[in-house]
């Protein structure tokens, strides 16, 4: 049996669900919530923030990538990718705006 005769599981076990994006995603947005463990260490406490960044990146790149392998395929399940994209674009977009907010703070 080769992957041509059923592509559904060829795509499965490719790892081409977006399901890597979306945790990724979900994983990078959910670590902003970290300074609020009180019972952690402060160096514990932040030390997720330095990860979102990099895994946002990631979440990115793994979604847009699905989606371009989904590209003719009418009956693929689009919406984990995309949600990882969406999360991951989250995760970038927050430190920005405070980096941005900051710097106009600083010159007032």
């Amino acid at each position: 049996m080769n992957s041509h005769e059923h592509p559904e599981e060829a795509q499965v076990g490719r790892g081409e669900t977006g399901t890597v994006s979306l945790v990724l995603g979900v994983t990078a947005v959910a670590m902003y919530g970290s300074p609020l463990l009180f019972f952690l260490p402060p160096w514990i406490r932040s030390f997720p923030l330095y990860l979102t960044v990099p895994l946002g990146i990631c979440a990115i790149v793994f979604g847009v990538s699905v989606l371009y392998g989904m590209r003719g395929d009418e009956g693929a399940d689009r919406r984990p990718a995309r949600a990882g994209v969406a999360l991951g674009t989250v995760a970038l977009a927050v430190p920005i705006a405070v980096l941005v907010w900051l710097s106009w703070a600083l010159h007032r």
